[in-house]
């Protein structure tokens, strides 16, 4: 679990974009914004939510990994740490 709102309107979008994240979310604490598009994940990248899914559900809770997401037209690295969603 990371806490991320997927935007499902996106239309030749290469990515995941988001419309926002969770209160107190591991997204929210690593800096993920409205508008991000997640295109990194974990080392595997990401074009759609079906590949987003995949590696969700693959990688480990508790451990830091590193998420890429566009931003503006820039690509920013942050670190992430997934929770096991309660």
């Amino acid at each position: 679990y990371l806490g991320t709102i997927p935007d499902y309107s996106q239309e030749g979008v290469k990515g995941v974009k988001i419309s926002g994240v969770s209160k107190d979310s591991p997204g929210e604490k690593a800096g993920l914004k409205e508008n991000d598009i997640i295109v990194e994940f974990d080392g595997t990248k990401i074009e759609n939510l079906y590949d987003y899914v995949y590696t969700l559900q693959s990688v480990k809770p508790n451990k830091e990994t590193v998420i890429k997401v566009n931003r503006g037209g820039s690509v920013v690295d942050l670190k992430i740490t997934p929770k096991l969603k309660e």
